[in-house]
């Protein structure tokens, strides 16, 4: 079966010009129109795999200087979705081989079985590489749609039988509304003058009697909240939300020139302070480059620059003197940029650039490049001099990468990494070979299993009391047994299940299960309560809150005993649902809390906006803090910041006895951590021994 492409880029690594050959002519016997090239040196293998697109890879299992196992992990290291079929004489091999990534093993007399196996793969790669198509066409599907709601200066909202079932917030700006709930089921009428009603309802009415009408505009006047009045165009145009048949409206206010729109835009591609690229924009950036790997235009990577340290220079400089820093960083990684570069400012002390580039020994010269930028910087404010370095983390921007989110999730872990071995260096992402192998549909066939089989299952740390009010805390960790036997955390898989829209499902899992061990361990120890994750899908799924309290009620558990946490970016990505689902999480009795509290842009402005009980600091600047001065005045900045706010401030990752006196000196009030107690499957700490 010949590809829909027309040609098979065939890659075989094998040191026998006349094996490769007839190798070749198996597959072009069967159909295929192949285009092949052979390799038999490592240097030269990875230099192909990086720089060119594959359909298929046979390798031989007799080349000392070539082992199948370690093509099929460079394979891997580098992000290739290619699917390797390994020519085999000892069959004693076929265990290793399939347990290290194979996807099949053919004796090199079986013809036959050669044909069928590499039929069967070249189908799954078309499926697997449509199925990511398919994928970034909906996410930019759906993110066209988003800006329209949420960043258009339009105000637009939806209206079944002339009321207002949703608006966006240029919708409430425009008519000087608050809250959605302020304008929810308000009939649109209200919002137009008295004398224009009867030409809006004429249009309206003539609009909504035709199915299959095209968007119709009335020009009329409108009234504010105040009473305030303005020149309108409204357009309408057919909807569907939720299945059900509704009315698009748009109003534009005319008052408003047409350059505003250009100035709008402008703002939302840029950063204020550095006129670098924005966040939003960036990430339109990084989905070009995933597309680009996707279609065989070449592979990118991605750095990911983080300032070392930088809320604890914050905090001895002042707000404005750290913007200041933050700017001559700017302006110096905007000199080091070479051609095709792109450069964005991230977060506040996160800058990312993407190298296009697949030569991983190019890229590393250029993280090196900007490394030593930040390193050369040397300050002084108000008497103080201010010495900056940065870490970064690289990772690769292939077609096997699901989303931006994915890239930018994995180069964020290699920084960590880089971080937590002293700061001031380079780390690359390196993928766990046993899960960066797995395909999105096998992670779908493995999550869904782990659902129904109960290949879940949970470990429970404690959150010990220094100076907060004695409580019984556990936070609920999730983990994961592999179909191999082996475990992985949470962190190894949430990626992969986020992209297959499933967290709400791992979540709903994970409550109840906790809710069944809560149920036991409350029995001896009735005050005993619980820390639980939830996903931002989760967060904003609308029917949560109402399962929850359903959950709690055939547990005979009350909503008090759960405390459920959310990281703190993924809160302020959308406020507006984010604050709803809190207030209801609240009203049946539950806490909230942010993880990796001091990781935003301005996470002072978090506490402002989100009606939450707990802080939980960044562990990043908890571990090892004890040798870490400037981490401890983070650490101690935050926890003021907390005391202020009147809210409770966990220190998660305590990892040494100095760290846990130190944490004690600066009064918070509760803390987590391995020198604590290792997480655990069963719930034993002895809470009568904190002191």
């Amino acid at each position: 079966m010949a590809r829909s492409e027309g040609i098979l880029r065939l890659l075989i690594v094998d040191d026998s010009l006349t094996d490769s050959e007839a190798v070749i002519n198996v597959l072009r016997s069967a159909g295929h129109a192949v285009r092949a090239n052979r390799e038999d040196r490592f240097d030269a293998l990875e230099q192909v795999l990086s720089n060119q697109t594959w359909d298929l890879l046979i390798c031989r299992d007799h080349l000392p200087s070539l082992p199948p196992l370690d093509i099929i992990n460079l394979a891997q290291r580098l992000g290739k979705d290619l699917p390797c079929i390994v020519l085999c004489q000892d069959l004693t091999l076929l265990p290793a081989l399939f347990h290290g990534g194979a996807h099949d093993v053919v004796s090199y007399q079986d013809v036959e079985r050669l044909q069928f196996a590499a039929a069967r793969e070249i189908t799954s790669l078309q499926v697997r590489r449509l199925a990511r198509r398919n994928e970034r066409a909906l996410r930019e599907s759906e993110k066209r749609s988003q800006a329209l709601l949420e960043s258009s200066r339009d105000a637009v909202a939806y209206m079944h039988e002339g009321m207002h079932i949703y608006v966006n917030r240029a919708y409430l700006n425009l008519f000087g509304y608050e809250e959605a709930e302020d304008i929810d089921g308000l009939p649109i009428l209200d919002l137009i003058a008295a004398e224009d009603h009867n030409k809006f309802k004429a249009v309206f009415r003539q609009f909504t009697e035709t199915a299959d009408a095209l968007p119709q505009t009335v020009a009329v006047q409108c009234l504010k909240e105040e009473g305030h009045r303005f020149s309108a165009n409204i357009e309408f145009s057919h909807a569907r939300v939720e299945g059900e048949d509704c009315t698009q409206v748009v109003i534009r206010d005319e008052s408003v020139s047409s350059d505003d729109s250009n100035k709008l835009q402008l703002l939302r591609d840029h950063d204020l302070l550095t006129g670098l690229y924005s966040r939003a924009r960036f990430e339109d950036e990084m989905e070009k480059a995933i597309s680009a790997a996707a279609e065989g235009r070449g592979d990118a990577e991605l750095l990911f620059i983080v300032l070392d340290d930088f809320q604890a220079i914050k905090a001895q400089v002042g707000l404005g003197t750290s913007d200041v820093v933050i700017k001559s960083i700017a302006e110096l990684l905007r000199r080091t940029l070479i051609e095709g570069e792109v450069l964005g400012r991230y977060a506040d002390q996160v800058f990312t650039v993407i190298v296009p580039s697949a030569n991983e020994r190019e890229v590393d010269q250029r993280a090196e490049i900007y490394r030593r930028v930040v390193d050369d910087y040397v300050s002084q404010a108000n008497g103080k001099i201010i010495d900056l370095h940065c870490s970064i983390g690289i990772s690769r921007i292939t077609e096997n990468i699901a989303s931006a989110a994915a890239a930018l999730e994995n180069a964020d872990r290699a920084c960590v990494r880089a971080q937590r071995s002293g700061g001031n260096q380079v780390a690359r992402y390196q993928p766990d070979t046993e899960t960066a192998s797995a395909s999105a549909q096998q992670w779908q066939t493995v999550l869904q299993s782990a659902l129904k089989e109960n290949n879940f299952f949970l470990n429970f740390q404690p959150i010990i009391s220094l100076h907060g009010p004695e409580q019984e805390l556990y936070e609920v960790l999730l983990r994961l047994t592999l179909p191999s036997g082996k475990t992985i955390k949470a962190d190894d898989f949430i990626a992969s299940a986020a992209t297959l829209e499933i967290m709400a499902e791992v979540d709903k899992w994970v409550i109840r299960q906790a809710l069944q061990s809560l149920k036991q361990v409350q029995i001896p120890h009735p005050k005993t309560r619980f820390f639980i994750k939830l996903s931002e899908q989760t967060l904003h799924e609308t029917g949560f809150v109402d399962w929850l309290s359903a959950t709690l009620q055939a547990h005979d558990i009350k909503g008090s005993a759960l405390v459920f946490e959310i990281s703190e970016t993924a809160a302020v990505d959308n406020l507006e649902q984010s604050k709803q689902t809190i207030s209801r999480l609240k009203e049946i009795g539950c806490e909230f809390g942010l993880e990796h509290f001091g990781s935003g842009i301005d996470f002072s402005h978090s506490l402002t906006i989100l009606d939450v009980d707990y802080l939980k600091i960044n562990g990043n600047f908890v571990e090892n803090m004890a040798q870490d001065p400037e981490n401890q005045t983070a650490v101690k900045a935050i926890i003021e910041m907390a005391r202020q706010a009147k809210k409770y401030c966990i220190a998660e990752f305590v990892s040494d006895a100095n760290s846990l006196a130190l944490l004690w000196r600066f009064g918070v009030d509760y803390a987590q951590g391995y020198y604590i107690q290792e997480p655990a499957a069963e719930l034993y700490y002895n809470f009568d021994d904190e002191a």
